[in-house]
């Protein structure tokens, strides 16, 4: 079976509103991967449906020490601190989850109804800008902002992940190098840092790198969803039960249940 065979299985049964279901089949990839990126994401959505808002918060943690802006993440942590009354803390994770995604509605009403002693709470700052920069493929402008943003605020994570992949798929490639460098030294947690370190550094930093992206992102699905471009890094095999493959079939058409493709889908 192939982990994007199990992956496509829970993103139907998320998108088919059988949130369980797919909880389900992304921890059966993560029982096998315990660090597979694109399976914390789809528990925290799952989790997010569910209202299980202590779940979600604990994935949603996991996730942002290898995704430092993850959007999901930060709107998951940013509801269930403020589900415990904690508005104080909640409002500040708001704020963030909205610099990593200001047009997502949810992350929007929690922003608004938690601030709703500002004026104008949904005002675009520069990081929220810099994210539209980074969602819209505008490299050169995302970089430049995101540089503004680390010279500000040199301790914020995702700011220097944002502007080293900026500068990365711009061309600026000795600048992305180095923040790679350094990111993968001091954060070595952080995904996309050797990411850039395999896709610009020599054959001992693609070494280095081989590890961490293939217990994170070994199909490269996450990676892709990040830079919203082709990157499939080929296929990764895992071992399923006939139980686990009949689930898997009822959420993919095209595998038996068996965990096999038809003859005619091959």
């Amino acid at each position: 079976m192939e982990l994007a065979q199990v992956s496509r299985a829970a993103e139907s049964a998320l998108l088919a509103g059988e949130p369980e279901e797919a909880a389900h089949l992304a921890r059966l990839a993560l029982l096998r991967l315990p660090r597979h990126l694109a399976s914390y994401e789809r528990v925290i959505r799952a989790a997010w449906t569910l209202k299980r808002w202590q779940e979600g918060e604990d994935w949603a943690r996991r996730l942002l020490q290898a995704d430092p802006g993850n959007a999901v993440a930060w709107r998951s942590l940013a509801y269930a601190v403020e589900q415990k009354g904690m508005l104080a803390a909640a409002r500040p994770i708001w704020r963030r989850a909205f610099q990593s995604h200001p047009y997502d509605p949810a992350i929007r009403d929690g922003l608004a109804r938690t601030h709703l002693e500002e004026s104008s709470p949904l005002r675009l700052d520069s990081a929220a800008l810099a994210s539209l920069y980074l969602r819209a493929g505008r490299w050169g402008h995302a970089a430049q902002a995101c540089q503004r943003l680390v010279q500000a605020e040199p301790k914020r994570l995702d700011f220097q992940v944002n502007w080293m992949v900026a500068s990365w798929q711009q061309g600026s490639r000795e600048q992305a190098y180095r923040l790679a460098r350094h990111l993968t030294q001091q954060s070595p947690q952080v995904l996309m840092a050797w990411v850039v370190l395999a896709a610009l550094g020599n054959v001992d930093d693609r070494a280095l790198a081989r590890s961490p992206m293939q217990t994170m992102d070994p199909d490269g699905e996450f990676v892709q969803g990040w830079l919203r471009i082709p990157w499939d890094r080929g296929q990764t095999l895992l071992r399923v039960t006939l139980g686990e493959a009949a689930l898997l079939a009822r959420f993919d058409p095209q595998l038996d249940e068996a965990g096999r493709q038809p003859p005619s889908s091959r």
